[in-house]
Protein backbone atom coordinates (compact mmCIF):
# COMPACT_ATOMS: atom_id res chain seq x y z
CA UNK A 1 0.00 0.00 0.00
CA UNK A 2 2.80 2.38 0.88
CA UNK A 3 4.67 1.49 -2.33
CA UNK A 4 1.51 2.25 -4.35
CA UNK A 5 1.13 5.66 -2.75
CA UNK A 6 4.78 6.46 -3.36
CA UNK A 7 4.55 5.51 -7.04
CA UNK A 8 1.43 7.64 -7.46
CA UNK A 9 3.17 10.64 -5.90
CA UNK A 10 6.20 10.30 -8.19
CA UNK A 11 4.01 10.05 -11.32
CA UNK A 12 2.07 13.15 -10.29
CA UNK A 13 5.31 15.05 -9.70
CA UNK A 14 6.68 14.11 -13.13
CA UNK A 15 3.45 15.04 -14.86
CA UNK A 16 3.45 18.44 -13.16
CA UNK A 17 7.09 19.06 -14.11
CA UNK A 18 6.48 18.15 -17.77
CA UNK A 19 3.39 20.38 -18.00
CA UNK A 20 5.29 23.21 -16.41
CA UNK A 21 8.15 22.81 -18.88
CA UNK A 22 5.75 22.86 -21.84
CA UNK A 23 4.31 26.10 -20.49
CA UNK A 24 7.76 27.67 -20.60
CA UNK A 25 8.58 27.33 -16.90
CA UNK A 26 11.04 24.53 -16.03
CA UNK A 27 10.93 25.10 -12.28
CA UNK A 28 10.21 21.88 -10.31
CA UNK A 29 6.96 21.68 -8.39
CA UNK A 30 7.17 20.99 -4.69
CA UNK A 31 5.16 17.88 -3.65
CA UNK A 32 1.97 18.66 -1.77
CA UNK A 33 1.90 22.34 -3.01
CA UNK A 34 -0.40 23.66 -5.76
CA UNK A 35 1.50 24.39 -8.98
CA UNK A 36 1.63 28.22 -8.84
CA UNK A 37 3.41 28.71 -12.21
CA UNK A 38 0.85 26.55 -13.98
CA UNK A 39 -2.09 28.37 -12.39
CA UNK A 40 -0.50 31.81 -13.00
CA UNK A 41 0.12 31.11 -16.68
CA UNK A 42 -3.46 30.01 -17.17
CA UNK A 43 -4.89 33.03 -15.33
CA UNK A 44 -2.71 35.46 -17.26
CA UNK A 45 -3.76 33.89 -20.57
CA UNK A 46 -7.42 33.96 -19.54
CA UNK A 47 -7.16 37.65 -18.61
CA UNK A 48 -5.43 38.39 -21.91
CA UNK A 49 -8.17 36.59 -23.84
CA UNK A 50 -10.82 38.61 -22.01
CA UNK A 51 -9.00 41.85 -22.83
CA UNK A 52 -8.69 40.99 -26.52
CA UNK A 53 -12.40 40.15 -26.64
CA UNK A 54 -13.22 43.58 -25.19
CA UNK A 55 -14.41 42.20 -21.83
CA UNK A 56 -12.35 44.71 -19.89
CA UNK A 57 -14.32 44.57 -16.63
CA UNK A 58 -13.85 40.81 -16.26
CA UNK A 59 -10.19 41.00 -17.24
CA UNK A 60 -9.56 43.84 -14.79
CA UNK A 61 -11.21 41.91 -11.95
CA UNK A 62 -9.08 38.81 -12.60
CA UNK A 63 -5.87 40.83 -12.88
CA UNK A 64 -6.54 42.74 -9.64
CA UNK A 65 -6.57 39.43 -7.81
CA UNK A 66 -3.38 38.34 -9.56
CA UNK A 67 -1.67 41.61 -8.59
CA UNK A 68 -2.22 40.76 -4.92
CA UNK A 69 -0.41 37.42 -5.21
CA UNK A 70 1.99 38.04 -8.13
CA UNK A 71 2.37 41.80 -8.41
CA UNK A 72 6.08 41.49 -9.18
CA UNK A 73 5.44 39.38 -12.27
CA UNK A 74 5.95 41.65 -15.32
CA UNK A 75 3.30 39.77 -17.31
CA UNK A 76 0.64 40.48 -14.71
CA UNK A 77 1.61 44.15 -14.44
CA UNK A 78 1.72 44.43 -18.23
CA UNK A 79 -1.75 42.99 -18.77
CA UNK A 80 -3.23 45.00 -15.92
CA UNK A 81 -1.74 48.24 -17.25
CA UNK A 82 -3.08 47.56 -20.75
CA UNK A 83 -6.56 46.81 -19.42
CA UNK A 84 -6.57 50.04 -17.39
CA UNK A 85 -5.50 51.96 -20.50
CA UNK A 86 -8.34 50.52 -22.56
CA UNK A 87 -10.77 51.31 -19.76
CA UNK A 88 -9.61 54.94 -19.76
CA UNK A 89 -7.96 54.89 -16.32
CA UNK A 90 -4.89 56.60 -17.74
CA UNK A 91 -3.34 57.84 -14.50
CA UNK A 92 -3.44 54.39 -12.86
CA UNK A 93 -2.31 52.79 -16.12
CA UNK A 94 0.83 54.95 -16.28
CA UNK A 95 1.79 53.86 -12.76
CA UNK A 96 1.27 50.14 -13.45
CA UNK A 97 2.97 50.22 -16.86
CA UNK A 98 5.94 52.12 -15.47
CA UNK A 99 6.32 49.39 -12.88
CA UNK A 100 6.05 46.74 -15.61
CA UNK A 101 8.79 48.48 -17.63
CA UNK A 102 11.05 48.44 -14.58
CA UNK A 103 10.42 44.70 -14.20
CA UNK A 104 10.89 43.94 -17.91
CA UNK A 105 12.36 46.70 -20.07
CA UNK A 106 12.66 44.51 -23.19
CA UNK A 107 8.93 44.36 -23.97
CA UNK A 108 8.12 46.93 -26.68
CA UNK A 109 4.37 46.49 -26.15
CA UNK A 110 4.71 48.13 -22.73
CA UNK A 111 6.13 51.31 -24.27
CA UNK A 112 3.39 51.40 -26.89
CA UNK A 113 0.69 51.04 -24.22
CA UNK A 114 2.48 53.63 -22.08
CA UNK A 115 2.37 56.07 -25.01
CA UNK A 116 -1.40 55.58 -25.33
CA UNK A 117 -1.86 56.24 -21.59
CA UNK A 118 0.19 59.44 -21.81
CA UNK A 119 -1.89 60.59 -24.77
CA UNK A 120 -5.03 60.10 -22.71
CA UNK A 121 -3.51 62.45 -20.12
CA UNK A 122 -2.66 65.00 -22.87
CA UNK A 123 1.01 64.47 -22.05
CA UNK A 124 2.02 64.17 -25.69
CA UNK A 125 5.71 64.86 -25.06
CA UNK A 126 6.12 61.74 -22.90
CA UNK A 127 3.87 59.81 -25.28
CA UNK A 128 6.22 60.62 -28.13
CA UNK A 129 9.20 59.41 -26.12
CA UNK A 130 7.41 56.14 -25.36
CA UNK A 131 6.56 55.55 -29.04
CA UNK A 132 10.09 56.35 -30.13
CA UNK A 133 11.40 53.83 -27.58
CA UNK A 134 8.98 51.17 -28.82
CA UNK A 135 9.94 51.74 -32.47
CA UNK A 136 13.62 51.62 -31.59
CA UNK A 137 13.01 48.15 -30.19
CA UNK A 138 10.54 47.09 -32.92
CA UNK A 139 11.15 49.21 -36.07
CA UNK A 140 8.15 49.62 -38.36
CA UNK A 141 5.72 47.82 -36.06
CA UNK A 142 2.25 48.71 -37.49
CA UNK A 143 0.50 48.85 -34.11
CA UNK A 144 3.08 51.29 -32.72
CA UNK A 145 3.08 53.41 -35.88
CA UNK A 146 -0.71 53.57 -35.81
CA UNK A 147 -0.72 54.69 -32.17
CA UNK A 148 2.04 57.20 -32.91
CA UNK A 149 0.06 58.62 -35.86
CA UNK A 150 -3.02 59.06 -33.68
CA UNK A 151 -0.83 60.90 -31.19
CA UNK A 152 0.31 63.24 -34.00
CA UNK A 153 -3.31 63.91 -34.90
CA UNK A 154 -4.07 64.84 -31.30
CA UNK A 155 -1.36 67.53 -31.49
CA UNK A 156 -2.63 68.89 -34.83
CA UNK A 157 0.20 67.42 -36.91
CA UNK A 158 -2.11 65.94 -39.53
CA UNK A 159 0.53 66.00 -42.27
CA UNK A 160 2.89 63.96 -40.08
CA UNK A 161 0.13 61.46 -39.32
CA UNK A 162 -0.66 61.06 -43.04
CA UNK A 163 3.00 60.44 -43.81
CA UNK A 164 3.38 57.81 -41.09
CA UNK A 165 0.21 55.92 -41.97
CA UNK A 166 0.89 56.06 -45.72
CA UNK A 167 4.26 54.41 -45.27
CA UNK A 168 2.62 51.38 -43.65
CA UNK A 169 0.81 50.34 -46.86
CA UNK A 170 -1.53 48.47 -44.53
CA UNK A 171 -4.92 47.03 -45.42
CA UNK A 172 -6.04 46.95 -41.79
CA UNK A 173 -9.45 48.60 -41.39
CA UNK A 174 -8.36 50.62 -38.35
CA UNK A 175 -5.23 51.94 -40.08
CA UNK A 176 -7.17 52.83 -43.23
CA UNK A 177 -9.83 54.66 -41.21
CA UNK A 178 -7.18 56.66 -39.36
CA UNK A 179 -5.42 57.49 -42.63
CA UNK A 180 -8.67 58.73 -44.20
CA UNK A 181 -9.42 60.91 -41.18
CA UNK A 182 -5.89 62.33 -41.12
CA UNK A 183 -6.07 63.22 -44.84
CA UNK A 184 -9.41 64.93 -44.33
CA UNK A 185 -8.17 67.00 -41.40
CA UNK A 186 -4.93 67.84 -43.20
CA UNK A 187 -6.83 69.12 -46.26
CA UNK A 188 -9.08 71.29 -44.07
CA UNK A 189 -6.06 72.67 -42.21
CA UNK A 190 -4.27 73.51 -45.48
CA UNK A 191 -7.33 75.25 -46.94
CA UNK A 192 -7.74 77.34 -43.80
CA UNK A 193 -4.09 78.37 -43.86
CA UNK A 194 -4.33 79.44 -47.53
CA UNK A 195 -7.47 81.47 -46.80
CA UNK A 196 -5.72 83.33 -43.99
CA UNK A 197 -2.67 84.11 -46.15
CA UNK A 198 -4.70 85.34 -49.17
CA UNK A 199 -5.01 89.20 -49.34
CA UNK A 200 -8.55 90.41 -48.74
CA UNK A 201 -8.07 93.69 -50.63
CA UNK A 202 -7.08 92.13 -53.97
CA UNK A 203 -9.18 93.50 -56.88
CA UNK A 204 -11.47 91.20 -58.79
CA UNK A 205 -9.32 91.45 -61.92
CA UNK A 206 -6.30 90.14 -60.03
CA UNK A 207 -8.29 87.20 -58.67
CA UNK A 208 -9.64 86.35 -62.13
CA UNK A 209 -6.17 86.59 -63.70
CA UNK A 210 -4.71 84.34 -61.01
CA UNK A 211 -7.47 81.80 -61.51
CA UNK A 212 -6.98 81.81 -65.27
CA UNK A 213 -3.24 81.33 -64.89
CA UNK A 214 -3.78 78.40 -62.54
CA UNK A 215 -6.32 76.75 -64.85
CA UNK A 216 -4.91 76.18 -68.38
CA UNK A 217 -8.42 75.44 -69.72
CA UNK A 218 -9.49 79.05 -69.19
CA UNK A 219 -9.19 81.11 -72.43
CA UNK A 220 -9.09 84.90 -71.97
CA UNK A 221 -10.83 87.06 -74.59
CA UNK A 222 -8.54 89.40 -76.57
CA UNK A 223 -8.99 93.19 -76.41
CA UNK A 224 -10.76 94.36 -79.64
CA UNK A 225 -8.61 96.47 -82.00
CA UNK A 226 -10.01 99.70 -83.49
CA UNK A 227 -8.27 100.50 -86.83
CA UNK A 228 -9.40 104.15 -86.64
CA UNK A 229 -7.91 104.69 -83.22
CA UNK A 230 -4.32 104.65 -84.43
CA UNK A 231 -1.38 102.85 -82.85
CA UNK A 232 -1.34 102.19 -79.12
CA UNK A 233 1.40 103.97 -77.21
CA UNK A 234 2.14 102.31 -73.89
CA UNK A 235 2.66 104.58 -70.92
CA UNK A 236 6.31 104.85 -69.88
CA UNK A 237 5.79 106.51 -66.55
CA UNK A 238 3.33 107.56 -63.90
CA UNK A 239 0.65 110.18 -64.71
CA UNK A 240 1.95 113.78 -64.45
CA UNK A 241 0.28 116.34 -62.24
CA UNK A 242 -0.59 119.84 -63.44
CA UNK A 243 2.04 122.48 -62.64
CA UNK A 244 -0.55 125.23 -62.20
CA UNK A 245 -3.87 123.60 -61.47
CA UNK A 246 -6.91 125.68 -62.32
CA UNK A 247 -8.54 127.32 -59.35
CA UNK A 248 -12.31 127.09 -59.22
CA UNK A 249 -14.13 130.42 -59.48
CA UNK A 250 -16.85 130.69 -56.93
CA UNK A 251 -20.20 131.85 -58.12
CA UNK A 252 -20.32 134.47 -55.39
CA UNK A 253 -17.02 135.97 -56.57
CA UNK A 254 -18.05 135.74 -60.22
CA UNK A 255 -21.12 137.84 -59.56
CA UNK A 256 -18.84 140.78 -58.73
CA UNK A 257 -16.96 140.62 -62.05
CA UNK A 258 -17.28 143.56 -64.41
CA UNK A 259 -18.34 141.88 -67.64
CA UNK A 260 -18.73 143.77 -70.93
CA UNK A 261 -22.28 143.13 -72.13
CA UNK A 262 -21.11 143.36 -75.75
CA UNK A 263 -18.92 140.30 -75.25
CA UNK A 264 -21.84 138.14 -74.08
CA UNK A 265 -23.53 136.11 -76.76
CA UNK A 266 -26.88 134.68 -75.70
CA UNK A 267 -28.18 131.55 -77.34
CA UNK A 268 -31.31 132.02 -79.37
CA UNK A 269 -34.50 130.47 -78.09
CA UNK A 270 -35.58 127.70 -80.49
CA UNK A 271 -38.85 128.41 -82.23
CA UNK A 272 -41.73 126.00 -82.33
CA UNK A 273 -43.79 126.31 -85.55
CA UNK A 274 -46.79 124.81 -83.82
CA UNK A 275 -46.71 127.30 -80.96
CA UNK A 276 -47.64 130.33 -83.14
CA UNK A 277 -46.01 133.74 -83.23
CA UNK A 278 -44.22 135.05 -80.19
CA UNK A 279 -45.64 138.26 -78.80
CA UNK A 280 -43.33 140.64 -76.97
CA UNK A 281 -44.86 142.43 -74.04
CA UNK A 282 -44.06 146.15 -74.01
CA UNK A 283 -44.29 147.90 -70.70
CA UNK A 284 -43.99 151.61 -70.42
CA UNK A 285 -41.83 152.64 -67.50
CA UNK A 286 -43.52 154.91 -65.02
CA UNK A 287 -42.41 158.48 -64.65
CA UNK A 288 -41.26 158.05 -61.10
CA UNK A 289 -39.27 154.94 -61.88
CA UNK A 290 -37.64 156.76 -64.85
CA UNK A 291 -36.76 159.62 -62.63
CA UNK A 292 -35.18 157.38 -60.04
CA UNK A 293 -33.24 155.50 -62.73
CA UNK A 294 -31.93 158.75 -64.27
CA UNK A 295 -30.96 159.99 -60.86
CA UNK A 296 -28.98 156.83 -60.18
CA UNK A 297 -27.32 157.05 -63.56
CA UNK A 298 -26.19 160.58 -63.07
CA UNK A 299 -24.98 159.99 -59.56
CA UNK A 300 -22.93 156.82 -60.20
CA UNK A 301 -21.60 155.18 -63.30
CA UNK A 302 -23.98 152.53 -64.62
CA UNK A 303 -22.68 149.00 -64.75
CA UNK A 304 -24.07 146.09 -66.67
CA UNK A 305 -25.56 143.24 -64.59
CA UNK A 306 -23.60 139.95 -64.41
CA UNK A 307 -24.41 137.39 -67.07
CA UNK A 308 -27.22 134.93 -66.28
CA UNK A 309 -24.82 131.99 -66.16
CA UNK A 310 -22.86 133.53 -63.29
CA UNK A 311 -25.75 134.60 -61.16
CA UNK A 312 -26.30 133.42 -57.67
CA UNK A 313 -29.42 133.10 -55.61
CA UNK A 314 -28.66 136.38 -53.88
CA UNK A 315 -28.82 138.21 -57.23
Amino acid sequence: MNRLLACTSVLALCAAFVHSAEAGDAKPVTPGVTSMPETLNGEIQRAKDLREKGQFAEASKALRQLMMVAGTDPRVASEYGKVLTQQGYAKDAVGILTKAVQLNGTDWTLYSALGVAYDQLDDHANARKAYDHALAMKPGEPSVVNNYAVSRMLTGDYAGAVQMLSQLHSKDAKVLANLSKAEELNAAQTSKALAVQAPTHAPASTVVAASAKADPSVVMQKVPNDPHAGPIHPANGAPRTLEHPAKPVLAAAASKLDVDPKGIVMQKVPSDPKAGPVKIAVQKPSKSAHTVEVAKTTKTEAKAPPPPSLRTASD
